[in-house]
């Protein structure tokens, strides 16, 4: 007897198609999810090379489903997770997964094509949409695929909302639509339109008021803060090239509080930066700060006790270093910290990359950061002062500054002795309590602003943006003088002594500082300055024998 099998059953090719992504480190995948009715006992099988928490959600999706009635048929069903042989990870497949399910259990032709869309949320087992980690990178995903929009669930929105704005999107719009529930999304499928808020196309959220538990406290700023002449130069130096800057001194000479308030007069993240601080965000967060939403400049300053992978990130999620992007990483009490952290910091500082490399996986982190390091000249940290005697034995210095080797002493651009302050602390409040008030950050912000309108105007034939990344070959043109009043300049300056690498970070902060006065020539003065910043120059400064 001939046995004939019902077309439902039967059925071999992929009934319904959800597209989706996962991330692995800075790489994004389009997958796809494929469902289908086949022969065989009843029952759910997933099959695709799929972590646990994936294999979990096909369980929130079918209580999520039955809360809305929709019931799996006594059949087996067979989700395909595509491509096969790629490791898939994440609860960003729940939605995709009940709304394949959905679509065939349902059998009717729905109005949008899900094909079309990529579907990214995890699943409650009410049906309620959550948020998830990586938006931003499966956003991008999307519109390198050239989907038609990007469904997320509605804590997600303002992050995807937010690529909107950037000038290197803007000719590859991607249409955002948030949804509170899963009922919600398939009847938008089925019918084409939208039953609740919030849904909207990108562009009318871009400016919508954050949640009110995203409005965080105004970051410091200078207004609240007496800044020493040298100190407020450095300052305007390391914010205008995005320099790095070592700040070496007694206890309360203001190092932490600069280095908190420097990030208040750097200008707001370009295009560029901002695309990549929310996606490196986005990896390690499921919903971002305002300050990243608005393309402000990142503040990272983690413990001297943290680990290696956590500051430089791992092959699975960045680091602290890469969370910096664009901003402020500060590192205070510098010599605290593990000597194979500052070791590995070498290559980051040089090439703004951080590259990861594990058993059968490596990772690439961007990292352009301005490092912000802070530390005292000695164990109790009295050495040099005027207001107190240093208890530390001459052993006892010379090893605390050997936890600082050459080699990364020599990658940091401006290391700058803080000078004691002439009042004392209850003059100081009462200063700036009397003191007219004016907005010395905003006075700040604007000059750094000009300096590096300077700066990139001529940069732009290097096609380079800051001072800091300007190289030998790029150094006698910047410097705007002949090359016979260059080597002059070298040669009055540095001594025999100086390494090149000292040499052309001297040469990138001299130009800065001259950018800064509105200089279209290097000067002698401003080439001083920048030596005197120098590791050898500051050393002889706090009395240290070389």
């Amino acid at each position: 007897m001939q046995h004939t099998r019902p077309e439902s059953a039967g059925r071999l090719e992929p009934a319904t198609t959800v597209v989706s992504a996962i991330t692995d480190a800075t790489d994004t995948r389009i997958m796809r999810v494929e469902c289908s009715l086949t022969r065989g006992f009843s029952g759910l099988q997933m099959i695709g090379n799929t972590a646990e928490v994936c294999r979990d959600g096909k369980e929130r999706a079918r209580a999520a489903l039955e809360r809305l009635n929709i019931h799996l048929p006594p059949q087996r069903l067979v989700l395909s997770l595509t491509p096969a042989d790629l490791r898939k990870d994440g609860s960003q497949f729940d939605l995709p997964i009940a709304v394949s399910l959905a679509l065939l259990i349902m059998g009717t032709t729905p109005q949008v094509d899900p094909s079309r869309w990529m579907f990214v949320a995890e699943l409650g087992l009410g049906g309620e949409l959550r948020p998830v980690k990586g938006v931003v990178s499966f956003a991008l995903a999307a519109i390198a695929e050239g989907l038609d929009g990007v469904v997320v669930a509605v804590e997600n929105l303002a992050e995807v909302s937010a690529l909107e704005r950037l000038e290197p999107l803007r000719e590859r719009p991607l249409a955002v639509l948030a949804f509170r529930s899963l009922g919600d999304v398939l009847v938008w499928l089925s019918e084409g339109q939208v039953v609740t808020p919030p849904v909207a196309q990108v562009s009318a959220r871009v400016h919508s008021a954050p949640e009110p538990d995203a409005i965080a406290e105004a970051p410091p700023d200078f207004d609240d803060m007496i800044l020493h002449p040298e100190v407020e130069q450095a300052a305007l130096v390391a914010a205008v090239g995005m320099h790095s800057l070592l700040l070496r001194g007694s206890p309360g000479t203001g190092k932490s509080m600069l280095a908190a308030r420097l990030p208040s007069i750097l200008p707001d993240l370009m295009a560029c930066e901002h695309i990549e601080a929310m996606r490196i965000h986005s990896m390690c967060m499921e919903k971002l700060s305002s300050s990243i939403l608005r393309g402000r400049p990142p503040y990272r300053a983690p413990h001297h006790q943290a680990s290696v992978a956590a500051v430089l990130g791992s092959a699975d999620v960045p680091g602290e270093i890469s969370l910096a992007h664009g901003g402020v990483l500060f590192l205070d009490e510098l010599a605290e910290f593990r000597r194979d952290l500052l070791e590995s910091l070498r290559e980051p500082l040089e090439t703004g990359m951080v590259h990861v490399a594990r058993t059968r996986r490596k990772a690439t982190w961007k990292a352009r950061i301005v490092l912000v390091a802070a530390c005292n000249n000695c164990p109790c940290g009295w050495f040099g002062s005027k207001r107190q005697m240093c208890t530390c034995g001459i052993t006892r210095r010379q090893a605390y500054g050997n936890r600082l080797s050459g080699p990364i002493l020599d990658r940091i651009d401006i290391q700058l002795n803080m000078p004691e302050p002439d009042m004392g602390s209850s003059d100081m409040f009462l200063h700036l309590a009397t003191v007219p008030s004016r907005s010395k950050t905003q006075e700040l912000a604007a000059r750094v602003r000009e300096a590096r309108a300077r700066a990139e105007q001529r940069n732009a034939a290097f096609e380079l943006i800051f001072n800091r990344d300007l190289n030998a070959q790029h150094l006698l043109a910047a410097s705007g003088l002949s090359s016979d009043a260059f080597a002059g300049l070298i040669h009055k300056v540095f001594p025999a002594s100086a390494s090149s690498r000292a040499v052309i970070r001297t040469l990138r902060v001299a130009r800065t500082l001259a950018d800064l006065a509105a200089s279209p020539v290097l000067r002698l003065v401003d080439l001083r300055t920048a030596w005197s910043w120098q590791a050898e120059s500051a050393a002889k400064q706090r009395g240290e024998t070389p």
